[in-house]
């Protein structure tokens, strides 16, 4: 086995442990509980490692179901690994990117002065050597490594997929959040789904043309509300302001239609009181 094959295992190794043992979990997720139900229809789009995957997996029960996305051939495998390790049967791997329509584009992933690649910084776009969220990546010697993936949209998945709905969608793709939208309106406008989304001002604007004013705009329009952790990360709370502060952050978006049906927790007594 070669020394990226050798990386790759322990890194999944290391991974395993950590979700066995409940810990080092990032701050928006132990929410998720609180937007997921067994039998939910998921969608995870910048599935990484897929731990946000495992979770879903768990509160879903057998009756549901999480198509996970990840264009990163690296962390894809890790991911599917750890899917077969965890017998998770009702998550399913797709190594692919998410955009506003189905074809092929460019993974670009900054190289870190370590020398290592910062793969979950990675950006996908129609050229190579872009811009990255990671603070290392905004000067001009940044060097990036570039990889072909497939791209697929938000209606095409739900078309191949033959789902009958999605109930959740967890969306991290470092600043293609508008492609995103873009390439899902049908289901977003139908079914309007529970959103976790990470936003990313900066790539949104360099990469895309867009902005996360944009993106959030898009779902308050359809009445959708929003909540954000504070910045300690110590507690949730309803604001539809784009933290200024932080170069990427996550958001929940909820819409009223689903407020009632959650499970039991801050979230839905915030639509039933």
């Amino acid at each position: 086995m070669s020394f990226e094959g050798l990386r790759n295992l322990a890194t999944t190794m290391r991974i395993y442990q950590r979700n066995k043992q409940d810990r080092k979990w990032e701050p928006e997720a132990p929410y998720m509980k609180e937007v997921i139900k067994p039998g939910d229809v998921c969608l995870h789009f910048g599935g990484s490692d897929g731990r946000h995957s495992f979770l879903m997996s768990k509160q879903i029960g057998p009756q549901g179901v999480v198509h996970v996305y990840e264009p990163s051939n690296y962390s894809y495998a890790i991911m599917s690994r750890l899917i077969r390790w965890h017998n998770l049967k009702n998550v399913h791997p797709h190594n692919a990117a998410i955009g506003s329509a189905d074809g092929e584009m460019i993974l670009s992933v900054p190289k870190k002065m370590s020398g290592h690649l910062g793969r979950a910084y990675g950006v996908v776009t129609d050229r190579g050597g872009t811009a990255s969220d990671e603070m290392l990546a905004t000067g001009n010697k940044t060097e990036f490594i570039d990889q072909k993936t497939a791209v697929t949209s938000l209606d095409s998945i739900m078309e191949r997929e033959k789902l009958p709905r999605v109930d959740f969608i967890r969306c991290d793709v470092e600043g293609a959040e508008i492609r995103f939208i873009e390439g899902g309106r049908n289901t977003i406008e139908r079914d309007l789904p529970s959103v976790l989304i990470e936003i990313h001002p900066f790539s949104l604007q360099r990469n895309f043309a867009s902005s996360g004013e944009e993106v959030r705009d898009y779902f308050i329009r359809l009445g959708y509300r929003m909540w954000q952790l504070n910045d300690d990360n110590s507690h949730m709370f309803e604001s539809t302001q784009i933290d200024p502060k932080r170069r990427w952050k996550d958001y929940f978006l909820i819409h009223p239609k689903r407020g009632p049906g959650l499970p039991d927790g801050m979230f839905k007594k915030a639509f039933t009181n």
